[in-house]
């Protein structure tokens, strides 16, 4: 077992605990007791809505790389009322991205899923349900869902993922441990849109461009967000990073980039994960190396 910010946590409340047991009485005591379990628990619920925090294990949150490109990232499709329309928009800008699919939708909508692939996008995991409450399923039936998920990609566009982003990025100790089990990375962003609040596209685009920087990971959706809304936004956000001299890649491909070395077929099978303070990013070597 590896050990996490998590269990860190868990050590440093218990040692806390026995320290206030043996040095206080009466009411104070039970006073500091339950200020502390407030205080861990809160850092717990954090670190649950924070990948940033890599409180129960390392989420790719970033790119590492001093090159101006960002990776461009879409959830919950493919959606047949926006993805079409995203796809021609991305197709007209000359930009690749990457798309974490619900497991469903792509069974639902194969086609579609397949012309993601077609058409030069990266297919990763989104759950197959994409339950809001995926991060209190159990560990079987969390597992069933990733699995799940995992065949129906894979049995549409011919590509195993490799990479798992959690409904809303909300994780726990079962999630990282059940990704672990099936191959996956856990995977966050760095900056979101927040593209399903009914905001006009101005505002979604400049909440990605404040955040902008070598190696961010944007979040986006094609699905559940109107085209009329998605489209503007991302038009915009592109005309912002070209201005300011960036590109968009796919995730692999900027994990590529930041290793002009890298040899692979699919630079995804030569990742291997290295930190920073954003969390967990890529370079395509070894953390020591």
């Amino acid at each position: 077992m590896r050990l996490t910010r998590y269990h860190l946590l868990l050590g440093a409340a218990l040692v806390a605990g026995v320290l206030i047991a043996g040095l206080f009485t009466d009411a104070t005591r039970w006073v500091l007791l339950g200020l502390l379990c407030v205080l861990a628990s809160s850092c717990a619920a954090l670190g649950v809505s924070v990948p940033r925090w890599r409180m129960f294990g390392q989420s790719l949150c970033r790119v590492r790389t001093a090159e101006k490109a960002v990776a461009l990232t879409f959830d919950d499709g493919p959606d047949p009322e926006t993805t079409p329309a995203l796809l021609a928009l991305l197709a007209k800008r000359g930009v690749r991205a990457t798309f974490f699919c619900v497991g469903s939708r792509v069974a639902r909508f194969p086609a579609l899923a397949l012309r993601l692939v077609s058409e030069g996008h990266q297919v990763e995991n989104h759950s197959f349900d994409h339950r809001r409450l995926t991060n209190l399923l159990s560990t079987a039936r969390l597992r069933a869902d990733l699995a799940r998920a995992q065949r129906a990609i894979g049995a549409v566009t011919g590509q195993a993922p490799r990479l798992f982003r959690p409904p809303m990025c909300l994780t726990n100790p079962r999630v990282f441990r059940v990704a672990a089990e099936l191959g996956l990375q856990i995977t966050a962003c760095s900056a979101r849109g927040w593209d399903r609040r009914p905001d006009p596209p101005e505002s979604i685009a400049w909440r990605l461009l404040r955040r902008l920087e070598p190696g961010a990971v944007f979040l986006l959706h094609d699905g559940g967000v109107p085209a009329r809304r998605l489209l503007p936004a991302v038009d915009l956000l592109l005309d912002g990073l070209q201005a300011s001299g960036y590109r968009c890649l796919r995730l692999d491909e900027l994990a590529a980039s930041a290793n002009p070395h890298l040899k692979s077929a699919d630079p995804r099978d030569s990742l291997r994960p290295s930190h920073d303070s954003n969390g967990t990013d890529f370079r395509g070597r070894s953390a020591d190396a």
